[in-house]
């Protein structure tokens, strides 16, 4: 199979962070970076992709604040030691030759629809075959569950980074209570908290669910109000506007303009892992040089790392 790995880096750095216990490589903190490339590593070990892509958000407002002010209005300020792995880790990937893609005034979310569309889409020249046969995308943002069919999967952690699970349309109904294509209603009728959009007050996971198992989608459930009990009913009626916003802000934008790739650029090759096995040393990461050497066949000299080495109370980590 061509499969294609779409790594959504903000939120497994963030993941990563407060998973991983503190360590630092010349005063500068770099738990999150170590914690991004393990879960690399046993990604590209696991699934065997033939392409790797990276999509990062970027700083500052997206369109979401346009159409909401208050969209993530109430999120705390990331710890500055989080802040400042971010940069280090853009350079690192740099080094290592990935692609990496981000877009001013989109978030990474919408950088991975748009990438997943594009792929599927793409064809070889000779029998028109496709380029792309499944994807999986390593997040542990629940939105990217809209994305989710037969031929896109998530590859999610569930404890830390040291559990994972692949997320399939079942997977998604297990979690959620609902398929793949309504999670979007869904977010509509209950709002999320966490990027501080309001949905309909009083309609909870599970009024919403029993109402898109009878109704399938937000507009229908519109279009059978008088189907509805009053009390719900009413509610629904007062806070229209409300759930088609909630509505807009919970879809991902599968067209994010300046995001034209050719796959050929993103495959993972054995230079890549001799560029991630330098990254790797100068800082200090030995177990994942290891795992390098032993995963991939490699043979990256360990020892050059001791110059290097990380300062860390939990040195078995490394």
């Amino acid at each position: 199979m061509s499969r294609l790995l779409i790594i959504d880096s903000h939120a497994i750095v963030h993941r990563a962070y407060h998973s991983i216990p503190k360590l630092s490589h010349n005063g500068q903190v770099v738990n999150a970076v170590y914690g991004f490339y393990s879960m690399l590593l046993s990604a590209v070990a696991q699934l065997h992709p033939k392409y790797v892509i990276i999509c990062s958000d970027s700083p500052g407002p997206n369109f979401r604040n346009a159409e909401f002010i208050g969209y993530r209005a109430k999120r705390a300020i990331p710890d500055r030691e989080l802040i400042s792995q971010f940069p280090i880790l853009d350079q690192s990937l740099a080094r290592a030759n990935l692609p990496v893609f981000a877009v001013g005034g989109y978030e990474a979310d919408d950088l991975i629809a748009t990438v997943t569309r594009q792929s599927l889409t793409k064809r070889r020249q000779s029998d028109k075959k496709p380029l792309v046969d499944h994807i999986y995308i390593i997040t542990g943002d629940k939105d990217i569950m809209q994305l989710v069919t037969p031929q896109i999967e998530l590859f999610m952690p569930i404890r830390g980074l040291s559990e994972v699970k692949i997320i399939g349309p079942e997977g998604v109904k297990e979690k959620l209570g609902v398929n793949p294509d309504q999670v979007v209603d869904l977010k509509a009728l209950i709002g999320d908290n966490s990027d501080n959009y309001p949905g309909i007050p009083g309609v909870g996971p599970v009024t919403a669910i029993d109402l898109l198992a009878k109704y399938q989608t937000l507009d229908n459930i519109y279009t059978h109000l008088d189907k509805i009990p009053q009390a719900l009913r009413e509610k629904l009626i007062s806070n229209k506007e409300e759930a088609y916003l909630s509505q807009k802000l919970a879809q991902l934008v599968s067209d994010v303009p300046f995001i034209k790739f050719k796959l050929k650029d993103a495959v993972w090759t054995k230079d890549r892992l001799n560029n991630l096995a330098d990254v790797f040393t100068s800082f200090g990461f030995k177990s994942l040089v290891s795992r390098i050497n032993k995963q991939f066949g490699l043979k990256t000299n360990i020892s050059a790392i001791i110059k290097n080495k990380v300062d860390s109370n939990q040195q078995q980590l490394f």
